[in-house]
């Protein structure tokens, strides 16, 4: 059978991923710099080549990836191991592209990304049936009430872009505002659907007032210097229900796609889940880097979600 790594295991999303694995009756180890199965840093190639094996199938999970360095990538391709990550980082996703050819040259393979954005706005897209998207325009509030940790409050403060942006919606979800973020599906959608012209992601805290007050530079400084005040806030007072929302528009057509409930979060966590039990049976056949459109089957991910208490609409 082979082995599954999960790093960053201690967080919110590798546990979810870790727990989920196991249920699955697969072998999944969870590995994180402080507890687990294995020891390692993913920052540390020592850590990494003493720890993985070659063959293996690695999900990296550690974020905030705006702060990671390719160490592990390199290391994938020295050692001989798959790899899946949740990133959410333009600039993380960048540095694996630029690694195209010498991951293909390696013959293993790298899912980056794998997550509600970009697995899960490619599967909006092809959903649409739009055949030259132009926008895509993808909106989150997330189930912060539930969800709030370090490593999602580091990674929106990072990628904040400053501006606010409305969405609209078809009813009953209607207008729905907050800040406009920096996204990786602005690296990863546009290779495989050439026509978009413009892809934007918007996240609203559902707090008004810490919306305003994060779009002020200065304020989003105090916010990553001082994190725990505002995980602590984001429990209390944030939303326990989410929305995960995408609008595809070309000149003539516009559709939407729209995950809602307290489990939203799931959205993020299933891609890579079903990724690496296809890949455990060998059903997973494509290998280098493999693009967004490619990670996941839409039914089996759809099904998953439905079975989560999600509501899908469009």
């Amino acid at each position: 059978m082979k082995r599954i790594v999960v790093i960053g295991a201690s967080g919110f999303f590798g546990r979810l991923i870790l727990e989920r694995l196991r249920a699955a009756g697969l072998q999944a180890l969870g590995a994180s710099r402080s507890q687990g199965d294995l020891r390692l840093d993913a920052e540390d190639p020592g850590d990494l080549r003493e720890n993985l094996r070659q063959r293996d199938l690695v999900i990296d999970a550690a974020g905030p990836f705006q702060t990671r360095t390719p160490a592990l990538v390199d290391t994938a391709m020295r050692v001989g191991f798959d790899l899946i990550d949740l990133s959410d980082s333009a600039e993380y996703t960048r540095k694996i592209y630029e690694r195209e050819a010498p991951i293909g040259a390696a013959g293993i393979r790298v899912l980056p990304a794998c997550s509600a954005l970009s697995a899960v706005s490619a599967l909006a897209i092809r959903r649409s049936g739009i055949d030259q998207p132009q926008r895509l325009s993808a909106y989150l509030l997330p189930a912060s009430g539930h969800t709030a940790n370090p490593g999602a409050v580091g990674s929106f403060l990072a990628s904040v872009l400053g501006a606010a942006r409305t969405i609209r919606f078809a009813p009953p979800l209607g207008d729905r505002s907050g800040m406009a973020l920096e996204t990786v599906d602005g690296v990863t959608l546009p290779r495989v659907f050439p026509s978009l012209r413009t892809v934007d992601f918007t996240v609203d805290s559902g707090m008004g007032p810490i919306n305003a007050a994060l779009r002020l530079g200065f304020v989003r400084k105090i916010a990553m210097q001082h994190q725990e005040p505002l995980i602590k806030l984001a429990r209390r007072l944030g939303p326990k229900r989410g929305v995960l929302g995408y609008v595809i528009a070309s000149t003539l057509r516009h559709k939407e796609l729209v995950f809602t409930g307290e489990r939203i979060f799931m959205t993020a966590a299933l891609p890579s889940v079903l990724a690496a039990t296809a890949i455990a049976a060998g059903q997973f056949t494509a290998r280098g880097v493999v693009p967004p459109q490619e990670q996941i089957d839409p039914e089996p991910f759809l099904a998953a979600v439905r079975a989560e208490g999600i509501t899908i609409t469009g």
